[in-house]
């Protein structure tokens, strides 16, 4: 007799997924060269800093955080002026409910105002919603904040870890609507 078909689940609690994936380099180029005019960029939580380096190549003022060195984000009460932010938060922030994304991006409005904005987030953060979500309604509902582009990201676009997300663009109308990693990336998708 066949043995019953065994589904293997994710155990979030015991085996917690990695909060500081590093972004693959082709990936930090990739959202780099979508933003050709930018002067200066921001990122809330910068880990080895690779979405602003080739920004930084390019010669545009960079503005980092890294609660690693001492400089949170999530804290921050004066202004910040950049005229776009790259974020690839952790997810897992521990801070309840509300995804990491979302804290970040609440922040980054909260202390930059409507600047344009690149946010890695999980699938959850705008799909898989219900109507009565508090995410979903703010999102819907903030309508200063527009959605101008999303990045489909692969699901074994990091290095070791397997993860549906994609990059968000908002505040940026000089976008085409929808992107597709470049056909190159799949080689160099574990340079990281």
């Amino acid at each position: 007799m066949a043995s019953p078909l065994t589904v293997k689940r994710n155990d979030y609690r015991n085996n917690p997924k990695r909060s500081d994936v590093p972004t693959p380099i082709w990936l930090c180029e990739y959202i780099a060269s979508l933003y050709p005019d930018a002067q200066t960029v921001l990122d809330p939580c910068e880990g080895d800093g690779r979405l602003l380096a080739p920004f930084k190549r390019r010669g545009c003022a960079t503005i980092g955080y890294e609660m690693k060195n001492g400089t949170d984000f999530l804290s921050e009460t004066k202004r910040v002026a950049a005229d776009v932010c790259v974020c690839n938060p952790p997810f897992n922030l521990g801070v309840g409910r509300m995804l990491g994304s979302e804290r970040f991006l609440r922040k980054i409005l909260e202390v930059c105002g409507n600047t344009r904005i690149a946010l890695f987030v999980p699938m959850g953060f705008r799909l898989n919603q219900r109507w009565n979500s508090e995410r979903w309604r703010w999102l819907r509902e903030k309508h200063d904040l527009e959605i101008s582009s999303i990045l489909s990201l692969p699901l074994d676009c990091y290095k070791g870890v397997e993860f549906h997300n994609e990059v968000i663009f908002w505040n940026s109308p000089h976008l085409k609507p929808h992107y597709w990693p470049p056909s190159h990336a799949n080689k160099l998708r574990h340079d990281a």
